[in-house]
């Protein structure tokens, strides 16, 4: 099961270590909307929220599936630069496959932060989309990937205070 700390460290220490960016957010809305009034720096990666599903075909190797992604955005000064716009967002889209091949790296050289935080992740999974004109002048694009991790789900009578509900009087 994906350590959901870990996985938001990793991706926040790959934003620190990257030399063209200059910002990390998670995607609680508020935040990053609060700092493009101000305190946003730019080229910024904002972290989309985590969804999953378990993945049980035949009831047996259950998997987690993690959906996860993040946003690399940058701003233009000049409103209707297309030519700026054009190149900015092809930088964008170098930084988003930079940070896919330093997560491959990563796992090849059994990173321990990368094992823990995304294991499971397959290039063949990642997708993305260009985004033009959100918030103030940005342009970027959004990367989505998926991770697939192994789920315990054994049955740990530890873990309740009542293992059998008939013995509290419940009826059937």
């Amino acid at each position: 099961m994906t350590d959901v700390r870990a996985y938001l460290r990793y991706f926040q220490n790959l934003a620190q270590w990257h030399n063209d960016l200059h910002d990390f957010y998670v995607m609680d809305i508020n935040e990053p909307l609060q700092a493009l009034r101000g305190s946003m720096q730019f080229p910024a990666l904002i972290m989309n929220s985590l969804s999953g599903s378990f993945v049980a075909p035949n009831l047996d190797n259950t998997l987690d599936e993690v959906k996860g992604g993040f946003l690399v955005l940058g701003r233009l000064d000049n409103v209707d630069d297309f030519s700026g716009e054009m190149l900015l967002l092809q930088h964008m889209k170098q930084i988003g496959q930079s940070i896919f091949s330093r997560m491959n790296h990563d796992l090849l050289t059994c990173e321990p932060r990368a094992l823990k935080a995304i294991l499971g992740f397959n290039i063949n999974s990642v997708s993305y989309q260009m985004v033009d004109g959100i918030f103030d002048n940005c342009f970027g694009f959004l990367f989505s990937f998926r991770i697939h991790t192994k789920l315990d789900l054994s049955y740990n009578p530890l873990q309740w205070s009542v293992n059998n509900p008939k013995d509290e009087g419940f009826e059937y």
